[in-house]
């Protein structure tokens, strides 16, 4: 990871800080890379992952990492997710680019794919509702919308779930 890579995410991750701890704590870590005799990346990883980093920052003022990781909401940390994704896709070469895509689009062809049990219970229940209640538009408007709103909800979970899992390690990878 580059030094401004680096730089931006840490910033990032360490914006539950006040504004002046949050510039002491980054003028912390660059003073460290600019007086190391190493390489930039090599000091980078010296420090070890930015869970590391934001843990012992926390630590250091007396903050409660989990409260940290507690008050993130799921749309904010998977935000947060494509924000680091992002970066790493700019500053990355064409191989590693090329890769984080496919991945992506491979992921959105399995959450495409998960729809099928939920078209096939859709239609099971039409049929049902068809049989049972002598074709009653409303109810299989109101059946067809909720097996819409599950999938929405199962579909967008996969997906970050996986998203996280998969791309977790990217941010802080050479």
């Amino acid at each position: 990871m580059s030094r401004k890579e680096f730089l931006k995410i840490l910033r990032k991750r360490l914006s539950f800080l006040d504004k002046d701890t949050l510039e002491k704590e980054v003028l912390y870590y660059i003073n460290k890379i600019d007086s190391s005799k190493k390489s930039d990346k090599e000091v980078i990883e010296s420090f070890g992952g930015l869970d590391e980093i934001v843990k012992s920052v926390c630590k250091k003022n007396n903050i409660d990492y989990k409260k940290i990781q507690d008050n993130k909401g799921w749309f904010k940390e998977f935000y947060n997710a494509l924000v680091d994704l992002s970066t790493i896709l700019k500053n990355s070469d064409g191989r590693k680019r090329t890769k984080i895509l496919l991945d992506l689009l491979i992921l959105l062809c399995v959450t495409c794919v998960l729809k099928i049990p939920f078209i096939f219970v859709r239609d099971l229940g039409d049929r049902f509702i068809e049989t049972i209640l002598n074709s009653n538009i409303n109810v299989l408007a109101i059946w067809g919308l909720i097996i819409e709103i599950v999938y929405i909800v199962v579909a967008l979970s996969f997906f970050i779930k996986t998203f996280k899992k998969w791309f977790k390690g990217f941010n802080e990878s050479k």
